[in-house]
């Protein structure tokens, strides 16, 4: 008798009958054992897939809740943010009703319960960094390694006299004066922490990007030293502070003048090799002198046969931290700038400090480096001044 099973029930009835049979060696009685058994390993089948079904939707059930408790208890709520209430209320409402007709329909990025939860945010290679200016004035001045913190150089001040005499009368005795100029040393700093979980997880090389920070800001320093520094007990003496450097009147109460960029390449001593120095604003103004001609005086120069370009002739450099131009300011000087020295006594160095905030779990680092600075010879200098 061949039994057929489609059901549970039929399984236990099969399972039933063949219990209260008395030959289970027969044939038939081996055939019914062996539908039984495939019933079964069937019935096995679709129970494990059950289990894993039940299984994942109890965890996707768990990880919602978690994710509910996380932005019930985040500051953004504490403080009504109403994104993140949005995004609590969409929590809430799918714990409470599951999903709506149109959110079964379709899944969707721009909604983290119904899709966006499977898009992982991916970080872009690299830091996006807005230009730094930099008076870069190293390329034109004579930089010189210091083998101490204060170095000085021998100056002649005063000379001997020289003078017309006639037959018989005496001379008059005069000699050469000296003094000396003393190149210091003066030290840039700068510090920062980073937590031991940053230093550990981040994905950006925190050390190297600290560093290239802190070189960046070392180099614009030194630059607003070396253009504007006071001289003081931990400032550089820039050159635009330095007493014995004069200027001449622009000849206008409030902007440069053709006129002024002429004279003031008269006053500097042939024999140095000057140029013209200030930044870009002063450059855009420059660029719109004409001459007497009606010519622009600025010229565009030919670089690709290494000639740069000029005003009326004379090459120049930007340097951002010079005076914009306004009555009473300097925004242009004109000078051979190897008669201004810098001194490097020490490149960048840094201290990492693993004690001092230790218990914050915090990591300190100290950056320093030593640069010196001075006018060799004013008199390779000239300003012009905004001034009628």
């Amino acid at each position: 008798m061949e039994t057929s099973i489609k059901t549970v029930n039929d399984l236990h009835t099969a399972i039933d009958a063949l219990r209260s049979q008395n030959e289970l060696k027969s044939a038939e009685s081996k055939g019914v054992i062996e539908k039984i058994n495939l019933a079964l390993d069937k019935h096995e089948e679709k129970n494990q897939e059950l289990i894993k079904k039940l299984q994942e939707k109890e965890n996707a059930i768990s990880e919602i809740e978690q994710k509910l408790i996380s932005l019930t208890s985040s500051e953004s709520y504490k403080s009504n943010d109403s994104e993140a209430n949005l995004e609590i209320k969409a929590y809430e409402n799918f714990l409470a009703k599951g999903f709506n007709e149109i959110e079964r329909k379709y899944l969707r990025t721009d909604s983290f319960v119904s899709g966006g939860v499977f898009v992982p945010e991916v970080q872009i290679a690299g830091i996006i960094k807005n230009i730094t200016e930099i008076s870069n004035l190293r390329p034109f001045c004579k930089v010189r390694t210091m083998g101490a913190k204060t170095e000085s150089m021998a100056v002649r001040t005063g000379s001997v006299v020289a003078y017309m005499t006639g037959e018989g009368e005496s001379s008059v005795n005069s000699q050469p004066v000296y003094g000396d100029l003393k190149l210091e040393a003066k030290k840039m700093t700068a510090e920062g922490e980073i937590s031991y979980e940053a230093l550990q997880d981040s994905s950006v090389d925190l050390i190297n990007e600290m560093t290239q920070e802190v070189g960046e800001k070392f180099a614009v320093l030194e630059g607003e030293q070396f253009v504007n520094g006071s001289g003081g007990a931990n400032n550089m003496p820039g050159f635009m502070q330095h007493a014995d450097i004069g200027f001449n009147n622009s000849g206008d109460a409030n902007s440069i003048t053709f006129d002024s960029l002429i004279r003031i390449t008269g006053d500097v001593k042939t024999g140095y090799q000057p140029i013209y120095a200030f930044n870009r604003k002063t450059l855009a103004t420059l660029r719109l002198l004409k001459d007497a001609s009606g010519r622009y005086i600025w010229e565009s120069g030919n670089l690709g046969v290494d000639v740069p370009a000029n005003i009326n002739g004379v090459s120049y450099v930007i340097l951002p931290d010079m005076p914009d131009i306004a009555a009473g300011t300097f925004p242009i000087i004109f000078g051979d700038f190897k008669n201004f020295m810098i001194g490097e006594r020490k490149a960048l160095t840094v201290v990492r400090d693993e004690l001092t905030l230790a218990s914050k779990g915090l990591v300190k680092y100290v950056f320093h480096r030593r640069v010196g600075a001075i006018v060799t010879k004013p008199e390779a200098f000239k300003k012009i001044k905004i001034s009628a």
